[in-house]
């Protein structure tokens, strides 16, 4: 059986995490990146009366904000098979999971973007959330990678350093890159959308440009 680790990458949403957490433990490995600076996350007891501790969890407290890519460069760090990235404002169902793990993709995810040839904005770009397509890049929130497909783009991962935005876009392109592949999949599934807040990236009215200037870059390439 292949082996799974989730890497949850968190900003100032401890209970969403906690939340995700309960879901998963026990069943995967899950590391936590926290990137407020501010406020460490903490995780309480499974059975406050025990004191019993969650024993296949590591938390990553940074002491700087790295932004997203960071998730992809701790990947790395793990030996599983796959890798299971969520962000902390969603919770895939098991069965979602395990359908990801089925498909047998080098990456896939619920949330992509297609029609990069024709768009001028990013908001020009088509949504598929919870379908299955075949999509120009995966965006964030639950996306499966096999750790030999990240491999290949170590270099490439580490070098970036940590970019503002478009982690996933990159990676995204690096890999359709090294497998000189045109598209990737979405999937269908059942997910639980949690509390955003007032801190997603996507509040930035720079935001969506921010994300654009990266797609450009790879706008008319194919392999």
């Amino acid at each position: 059986m292949p082996t799974v680790r989730i890497i949850i990458l968190s900003y100032k949403r401890p209970d969403n995490v906690l939340q995700i957490v309960k879901a998963f433990e026990g069943h995967y490995p899950i590391t936590i990146i926290n990137n407020n600076p501010n406020d460490n996350v903490r995780l309480p007891p499974i059975d406050p009366k025990s004191g019993k501790q969650y024993k296949t969890i590591d938390i990553v407290n940074n002491k700087l904000n790295l932004r997203c890519m960071d998730r992809w460069v701790r990947c790395f760090q793990y030996d599983e098979d796959f890798k299971l990235i969520l962000d902390d404002d969603i919770l895939p169902s098991k069965t979602l999971v395990n359908k990801m793990l089925n498909l047998d993709q080098p990456i896939v995810g619920i949330y992509g973007k297609s029609g990069v040839s024709k768009a001028n904005s990013y908001l020009e770009l088509k949504d598929y959330w919870c379908v299955d397509a075949d999509v120009d890049f995966l965006v964030g929130s639950v996306i499966l990678v096999k750790q030999n497909v990240l491999n290949l783009i170590k270099e490439k991962i580490i070098n970036i350093g940590y970019p503002e935005r478009g982690d996933d876009i990159l990676v995204s392109y690096w890999i359709k890159k090294a497998l000189r592949i045109n598209t990737l999949k979405t999937v269908s599934g059942k997910i639980l959308n949690l509390p955003e807040g007032d801190v997603g990236l996507n509040k930035n009215p720079e935001h969506f440009l921010m994300r654009w200037n990266v797609v450009e870059k790879f706008k008319n390439l194919t392999w």
